[in-house]
């Protein structure tokens, strides 16, 4: 799922900390980055470096489909989803 111009990322990542399978980062390469986890160290790590920021895009990959219906839920209002 891309995900364009997030601008309330403390919101965003509260809504990603609360998915229950695995979230992975895709970055430029293809390569996939852990974000939430168990522990959620990399999300947390992340959510740390936009704390104030606008996030232009980024890519993610959810291992539990219904993690993606809510995040796309929860995007969907904002229209930043591609």
């Amino acid at each position: 799922m891309k995900i364009y111009n997030i601008e309330n990322t403390k919101e965003f990542f509260e809504t990603l900390s609360e998915c229950e399978g695995n979230v992975e980062l895709v970055n430029d390469n293809g390569e996939h980055i852990t974000l939430s986890s168990k522990n959620g160290e990399n999300l947390n790590l992340l959510s740390e470096t936009y704390v104030e920021g606008t996030i232009k895009e980024l890519e993610l990959s959810f291992s539990d489909k219904t993690d993606a219906v809510k995040m796309f839920t929860y995007l969907s209002g904002m229209h930043n989803v591609a």
